[in-house]
């Protein structure tokens, strides 16, 4: 066995993409170049790890808004060096952000948006989103999926929503270039009728914001964008899925043959509607709004099932300034929380301390599913020889409060102020580089590097696989 590897992790618990086993991890150079019996790798540097600690593959967010413009002007309150230093020291190392839509050219728009990702310190790609349908912007769904940029966000509500002709068409050019069509699935006339009769009884005070917004709106528009993705054989992907009823419409589209894949996200696997009632509802007006205590248990059996593939922070980095001038008014509230650091910890907590997922479980859905899903697999997600070394060695007896890490990276206040758990990253490795060290930062600026997405649905999770529910460490 060679001796000179740049960095070996000896003696954790390592989550492998086959086996769950105490073993040594070499890398060289970017990758990770050896898998052996503990103690019989040497190297450059070595990090021994602690009793106890578990080494999986580093996080994949699939579900990001970085320096996001929320108005004419107006941007969130990170950019993509300091929002990205929060993922690495919380055992995330690739991110997939959005190109905002744009009125001109989206593969412009997509170069300028890489471009300004280029301070990042982990890993990164996006999803294109697709608002507005002329001959051009069909033109160039090619030319963007060519680049690596190969899934893609379409509304079906809000302004920027597609109509469902367009939506159809878009799907058809999507599918024929190997690419992705993912969406924000809320019925928009739903919703309007929706908030009309919350409006016409009463003012948009916060706990009425769920009602505002039935999971039927969700069910209705993934039946819509399922119907064509079952006509035209294509893939498709959903953003968000918030409870049972949009459970139900995927289950169905999934039994019916065809190829969906959809994320849930943290605000919906650890709080409850209760938040609304709380005197920072505001922080919780989200959309799809949070749901009831049952919509979270069935959100945790889909996991388990692998009916949801990944677990995505939605993030986006409001400030008190943006939120509080419509803190007793949903209807004028932006939508929308930060969470992206806290996203690793809170499923780690709420999934392997409390036994809902087993160790592959989480693996599964905060990394190999996402890569799998979108078109990173084997590169990204997975403890393999040959793999990107993007580590993370997890202590999971380290007690904690929220917020668990320094602040001062993006926005000044917490939806998950005051919660508790265990179980927090000793290390994490982007690429072979140490990024973070026991909730510091340790990498450098401008050191993360694009991740081209190549969309191959035979890679795609499986549904029959259970996540592995149960306490046991090797479940």
């Amino acid at each position: 066995m060679r001796d000179d590897f740049d960095l070996v992790v000896s003696g954790a618990l390592v989550v492998g993409e086959h086996d769950i086993e105490v073993a040594d991890v070499g890398v060289t150079g970017e990758r990770i170049a050896a898998l052996a019996a503990p103690g019989t790798l040497r190297g450059t540097r070595i990090v021994e790890a602690s009793p106890g600690a578990v080494l999986v593959p580093g996080g994949i967010d699939t579900h990001t808004h970085i320096a996001w413009p929320i108005a004419e002007g107006v941007r969130s309150l990170d950019d993509f060096a300091s929002a990205t230093r929060a993922a690495a020291v919380s055992g995330t190392t690739t991110v997939i952000d959005f190109v905002p839509a744009s009125g001109g050219s989206l593969l412009a728009a997509a170069r300028e948006r890489m471009a300004e990702a280029a301070p990042s310190v982990i890993d990164y790609t996006f999803h294109p989103v697709i608002a507005r349908i002329t001959p051009d912007r069909l033109r160039e769904i090619p030319a963007l999926v060519d680049e690596g940029l190969a899934s893609f966000k379409i509304y079906t509500t809000y302004d920027d929503r597609l109509d469902d002709g367009e939506i159809r068409a878009v799907m058809t050019t999507v599918a024929e270039v190997g690419g992705l069509a993912g969406f924000h699935a809320e019925n928009h006339a739903i919703l309007e009728h929706a908030r009309s009769a919350v409006l016409s009884g009463s003012a948009a005070a916060i706990d009425r914001f769920p009602r505002s917004r039935p999971g039927s709106a969700e069910s209705a528009a993934i039946g819509l964008v399922t119907h064509f993705a079952r006509e035209l054989g294509a893939p498709v992907y959903v953003y968000h899925v918030s409870g049972g009823e949009a459970l139900a419409a995927i289950e169905a589209a999934g039994e019916s043959g065809v190829l969906v894949q959809a994320e849930t996200c943290t605000h919906y696997l650890v709080l409850d509607d209760s938040v609304y009632r709380r005197p920072d509802g505001w922080k919780y007006v989200i959309t799809p709004p949070v749901r009831d205590a049952a919509a979270q248990d069935r959100l945790w059996d889909a996991l388990r099932a692998g009916v949801l593939g990944s677990v995505a922070s939605d993030h986006c980095a409001y400030g008190l300034e943006h939120k509080l001038p419509g803190a007793a008014d949903f209807t004028v509230l932006p939508p929308g929380a930060p969470g992206l650091d806290a996203r690793i910890p809170l499923l780690w907590d709420h999934a392997v301390t409390r036994g809902r997922l087993g160790l592959r479980g989480f693996v599964e859905v905060s990394a190999t599913g996402p890569a799998r899903t979108f078109g990173m697999y084997p590169r990204k997600g997975v403890i393999r020889v040959g793999a990107d070394a993007d580590l993370v060695l997890w202590n999971p007896g380290r007690e904690w409060t929220w917020p668990a890490f320094e602040a001062g990276w993006g926005s000044d206040y917490e939806p998950y102020e005051g919660m508790t758990g265990a179980g927090l990253p000793e290390l994490t490795i982007s690429r072979g580089r140490v990024v973070a060290r026991d909730g510091r930062f340790t990498g450098a600026k401008g050191a993360g590097r694009f991740v081209p997405q190549r969309i191959d649905v035979r890679q795609w999770p499986g549904r029959q696989a259970a996540r592995g529910a149960g306490r046991h460490p090797s479940a």
